[in-house]
């Protein structure tokens, strides 16, 4: 295990440019609303001068100003996560191992009061098959954390609904939905022909999208106490990521536009949010602080 570091988080700007930097980047923008049905973005900030020709994706806010990210530095073969404190302006490279780690979230809270903050994710063995499998460190790093489900391997991403079941995306052809009882250890296969993004809903439900074909993406909602799925809207044409607000509003992307929609007042999509006159023209993931007057928007090259 490398030894982490802090280092003054420097943007050389907190001011994005007009033209976005090269690869994948991070950009953090206040998110506001006029009214329970406008919202927009002001304040743009870039996120990621440290690593601007690297790889930097799959944000998550561990508190209202705080994120985890899981970065890759041109030179190096395995992805780390780094932790951004906002408001202090330090960034501090919270892993640093010979695995790969991705899809970093804050833990629900432990029943076990001795054992502090945890901080999941999906963590890539440097075995022949590069076994996927969900992992847990001490937010404090105070350890080298151990597996949270032993037998349960090829997970691609997941999403905690309370501190007993998670959700999780299996690697597989097709990629399937498998919920678990963490009590029980029950496994539940929902669904197969999932994306990648899954997301709690305030009650614990979990929205995920059902990829029927390849034109026909449906974002659903999971009941995590029945198992049953219901449909929430069809998603835009080829568009896989989404974020949702606290209120059970959605946010998704697609090209430069930020879309929204909620079930209660909406019909279809509503574009909120143009980009590109900041040279975001490929958003992708993005994530909503606990407070939902944050979000952070990844821009692939």
């Amino acid at each position: 295990m490398k030894t982490s570091i802090a280092i003054l988080f420097t943007l050389l700007s907190w001011t994005l440019v007009a033209q976005g930097p090269p690869n994948t980047n991070v950009y953090l923008f206040d998110l506001g609303a006029s009214d329970s049905d406008s919202y927009h973005l002001t304040q743009p900030k870039f996120l990621t001068s440290f690593n601007a020709s690297g790889y930097n994706n799959q944000p998550a806010f561990v508190d209202n100003d705080e994120m985890m990210l899981t970065v890759q530095v041109p030179g190096e073969t395995q992805t780390d996560f780094y932790h951004l404190d906002l408001t202090n302006k330090v960034k501090t490279r919270f892993t640093g191992t010979y695995e790969s780690e991705y899809s970093a979230e804050f833990m629900p809270t432990l029943r076990d009061r001795s054992i502090g903050p945890q901080v999941s994710c999906v963590r890539v063995a440097t075995d022949e098959n590069q076994t996927q499998y969900l992992w847990q460190y001490p937010f404090d790093r105070s350890s080298e954390g151990s597996a949270i489900l032993e037998d349960l391997t090829g997970v691609g991403y997941y999403a905690w609904s309370s501190i007993d079941k998670i959700a999780l995306f299996i690697v597989g052809e097709p990629h399937t939905l498998v919920a678990v009882d963490l009590t029980t250890n029950d496994q539940v296969t929902i669904t197969s022909k999932i994306g990648r993004c899954l997301r709690r809903f305030s009650n614990g439900d979990i929205a995920f999208i059902h990829m029927i074909d390849e034109k026909t993406w449906l974002l659903k909602r999971l009941n995590m106490s029945t198992y049953q799925p219901e449909l929430v809207t069809a998603m835009l044409e080829g568009v896989e990521d989404f974020t949702l607000l606290n209120d059970g509003t959605f946010l998704t992307a697609k090209g430069s536009k930020i879309y929204k929609f909620n079930r209660e007042k909406d019909i279809s999509w509503k574009e909120i949010a143009d980009l590109s006159y900041l040279g975001l023209r490929n958003i992708s993931r993005m994530a909503v602080n606990p407070n939902g007057n944050k979000i952070a928007l990844v821009n692939e090259r």
